[in-house]
């Protein structure tokens, strides 16, 4: 039995909700290094690119996520900022849409992302 891999979008937008309590403001360059730093022992992210400036990160995979998000009502993006909101509807949305599986190694990558975030 094959595994099917989630898109990339569903793998960003459950690594930064699923651990999430609701209300916590992740700021945008700390989003960026937590996932490149994931990025090498994760394979779900292997298909995200980065761009590498200095220190800092930036990739358009995970503003163009973050923009789905917000237009959902899921995040609102502030200056620099993310705010978590509605993200009951997504972990709904992520558990039917993935296998048992799958569902837990994205929460479990998400609770290693708020690890590396410190939150």
């Amino acid at each position: 039995m094959s595994i099917i891999l989630p898109d990339l979008s569903a793998v960003i937008s459950g690594i930064v909700t699923l651990s999430a309590n609701g209300g916590e403001k992740l700021f945008l360059p700390e989003i960026h290094t937590a996932l490149y730093q994931m990025k090498q022992h994760n394979r779900m992210l292997s298909g995200l690119w980065f761009s590498i400036t200095g220190s800092v990160c930036y990739s358009r995979d995970v503003e163009n996520v973050l923009r789905d998000l917000a237009s959902e009502g899921v995040v609102k993006i502030e200056a620099g900022s993310v705010v978590l909101k509605n993200i009951g509807f997504l972990r709904k949305r992520l558990r039917s849409m993935l296998p048992v599986r799958q569902y837990r190694k994205l929460l479990k990558s998400s609770r290693k992302f708020y690890a590396r975030l410190g939150a």
